[in-house]
């Protein structure tokens, strides 16, 4: 099973970290990965259960896994490092984020998302900077916050119910408060507002491939576990919460991103406003495919800028460094464009699809006054994708032909050239290239998500 190749694999790796090369650990971490996907295709459709039903495997957790599992692997080929840590604390990751999505019991959610969150602060300090210190410290404090207030939800609700179980049904102020706290919980962890603080110092603090795992498999597993716990027949008891959620995320998100100036602080505010759109589709009893298919479609989004942004530097990335990119790199500023345009939800890419499904079902539970709120800000998040896709296509480089990109800035001269490496550059064509090809036949990976 999913759960034994991924733990197991992370504890033979920390053995043998000393003793191998980490080249080998890191193959060894792919190769697990790519098993792991590889027995999510075999076995679709096929529930499990196993502990008596602590963990269970399901379509809502094999959909989510796909996709934590599809970032963790991004992160991996996108990374640099010659530490063995690097690739094993990805797999660690990917085991906690599995585990959160695996399992209807509050207690073990907490557990995953502990298992996950460990590595991603250690992660986060990895530059050894001031500024990677300071994001892996607001990353840790905020973090541990998060975590004490599930705990709190926790045990308020079994205090309500006499159940761990996500989803029981109950009534009262004890009931309410534990649900909405642990709502809270995971809203921090998807970033939305006014949860959100730390995801643009952390983003732009932390390496850039450490960036890309934040903001795609991370809301994977947050997402799965909130369809879980709002699996309610109740609605008044957190509609409410979440309506004031959704509206002030994509405010805050969208207007935020507007007075960045640079492009991994703007890709954090994007990931901000992408969480309240993908929130639009909690309303619904039927909305965890659409979900599902949305963050699909903003980790081919989302994680192609990271990756491009990752092969200019893994530091800040100011809107001079990419001043000109299709000219100096066509690759790069070509994926760039498209992962723009996606992120946009323009036709005919894969993102005008994601935010199709999410916003019918939010119309479908009733959520019209979300939906025109979410469209208005649409608008606002195409006029600044389009202001940094003119930088790469329609501005002439600042420098000399053939000009390195990290020296368009002065900060960025100082850096070591970095070249696209082989691994990197076949992820990001095969991203690009599955943003074209999944808008114009979405239905086969919406399929993925509706199987079983």
């Amino acid at each position: 099973m999913m759960l034994y190749l991924l733990g197991g694999m992370a504890t033979v790796l920390t053995l043998l970290g000393f003793l191998v090369p980490a080249r080998v650990s890191r193959m060894l971490s792919l190769a697990t990965l790519v098993a792991g996907i590889a027995y999510l295709a075999r076995t679709w459709g096929e529930p499990a259960s196993l502990f008596g039903g602590l963990y269970r495997v399901d379509s809502l957790a094999q959909g989510f896994t796909l996709v934590a599992l599809l970032g963790v692997l991004w992160f991996l080929l996108a990374a640099r490092s010659d530490k063995f840590e690097f690739p094993l604390f990805g797999l660690y990751a990917a085991l906690g984020m599995h585990v959160m999505a695996s399992s209807n019991n509050l207690v073990v959610m907490l557990l995953g998302l502990e298992v996950f969150s460990l590595p991603l602060y250690l992660l986060a300090t990895w530059r050894r900077d001031e500024a990677g210190f300071e994001a892996g410290l607001k990353y840790f404090l905020l973090g541990a916050l998060s975590s004490a207030v599930f705990i709190y939800g926790i045990a308020l609700h079994f205090g309500a119910t006499g159940s761990f179980e996500a989803g029981t049904q109950g009534q009262g102020i004890l009931f309410a408060s534990g649900l909405l706290l642990v709502m809270a919980a995971l809203a921090f962890k998807v970033a939305m507002v006014p949860f959100h603080w730390w995801a643009p110092d952390v983003y732009q603090g932390s390496p850039t491939s450490v960036s890309l795992l934040m903001a795609t498999a991370v809301k994977a597993a947050a997402f799965a576990a909130l369809l879980r716990v709002l699996a309610q027949e109740n609605m008044d008891v957190w509609g409410l919460a979440l309506m004031l959620l959704v509206a002030l995320t994509v405010l805050i998100g969208n207007l935020g991103a507007l007075a960045q100036n640079e492009a991994k602080r703007l890709l954090a505010y994007s990931s901000i406003a992408h969480a309240g759109y993908t929130a639009l589709a909690l309303f619904s009893p039927t909305g965890a495919p659409a979900v599902g298919f949305y963050l699909l479609t903003y980790l081919l989004g989302t994680g192609l800028a990271f990756a491009v942004l990752q092969q200019i530097s893994e530091r800040d990335v100011p809107y001079a460094a990419l001043r000109g990119l299709i000219y100096r790199k066509p690759l790069l500023g070509v994926a760039l464009g498209l992962a723009l345009f996606s992120l946009a939800g323009l036709p005919p890419l894969v993102g005008f699809w994601g935010k199709y499904l999410v916003f019918l079902e939010a119309a479908k539970a009733g959520q019209y006054g979300l939906v025109v709120l979410a469209l208005l800000t649409s608008a606002v998040a195409a006029y600044y994708y389009l202001k940094l896709f003119s930088l790469v296509v329609m501005q002439k480089p600042a420098g000399a032909p053939g000009q390195d990109l990290a020296a368009t800035s002065l900060d960025e001269a100082r850096l070591p050239r970095l070249s696209t490496s082989s691994s990197a550059r076949f992820a990001i064509v095969v991203a690009t290239i599955l943003l074209v090809i999944l808008g114009l036949v979405p239905g086969w990976a919406f399929r993925v998500f509706i199987a079983g």
